[in-house]
């Protein structure tokens, strides 16, 4: 029985083009689905809306605060007496803001300059245990070093100025810890350690006013206790040793060089001759 083919319909061009009256039917689908659930689109657009009302006055009312709390700060740093600034900064101190961290940092700096020391010491630790990522935590460290050093614990002092050289040692704070380590040693009457530390000071920031300080303590050790500088001064006696002996060979040259007017003189007189 011969196989009867099936004929090939044509593609027409309503098969090329999108269904038109399929955007039509999901408009018309969607209309109908808010008019049934009218309450619950009218609360979503409106809790939108509000969301966004809330947002913007926040973010409106968070910098006018931190407008506030800036010019307060500017207001109590200024200010001479070492009182009245601590007065002034006490209350910015529990404040929540991108210079909370700075403000901790002066107000417990200033503490220790007025003699609070335990005040200081609960401040320095807050900053570091609730910023720990601020730039202000190795000054705040640092602190914690000086009363670690009043303390006359001087061990912790130094494993606090250690710290502060290797964690944060790009930052400019920790180029002048290698003077802290240096003053404790000499505190401890370790002078040999002093020394080293003292002149690795000059290496490490020379030209500034640290390097001027290491320099100044370097000297002062030297004049009390020149045993411990022995290899300087025995350069110093061969450099003086050289140049006495110069002294003498050109003394000693001259005396036995006749002079130019010595030559001229003799000349006429041996033409004579």
């Amino acid at each position: 029985m011969p196989i009867r083919r099936q004929k090939k319909r044509k593609t027409e061009v309503k098969d090329i083009l999108p269904n038109m009256d399929e955007p039509k039917n999901q408009l018309l689908l969607w209309w109908t689905h808010i008019k049934e659930n009218l309450y619950l689109y009218v609360f979503s657009t409106s809790f939108i809306i509000l969301c966004v009302v809330i947002g913007l006055g926040y973010g409106s009312y968070k910098n006018s605060k931190t407008k506030d709390i800036m010019t307060r700060y500017a207001s109590a740093v200024i200010k001479e007496d070492l009182q009245e600034k601590w007065d002034a900064l006490k209350p910015l101190t529990d404040t929540n803001s991108p210079l909370t961290p700075e403000i901790l940092y002066t107000y417990a700096e200033t503490a220790f300059v007025l003699g609070k020391i335990d005040e200081a010491e609960t401040v320095w630790k807050k900053l570091c245990e609730k910023y720990p990522q601020s730039e202000w935590v190795p000054n705040a460290r640092e602190g914690l070093g000086y009363l670690e050093e009043l303390r006359k614990n001087y061990d912790n002092a130094i494993n606090i100025y250690k710290e502060i050289k290797e964690k944060w040692s790009n930052s400019f704070i920790a180029k002048r810890q290698s003077f802290n380590i240096a003053r404790v040693l000499e505190a401890k009457n370790d002078l040999p350690g002093a020394i080293e530390f003292y002149k690795k000071q000059q290496e490490e920031f020379t030209e500034s006013s640290i390097a001027n300080k290491a320099k100044n303590a370097l000297e002062k050790i030297k004049t009390e206790h020149p045993e411990l500088f022995p290899k300087e001064e025995k350069q110093e006696d061969k450099s003086e040793d050289t140049s006495k002996s110069e002294i003498k060979e050109n003394t000693a040259s001259l005396e036995s060089k006749p002079s130019e007017d010595n030559k001229e003189q003799a000349t006429p007189q041996q033409e004579r001759k």
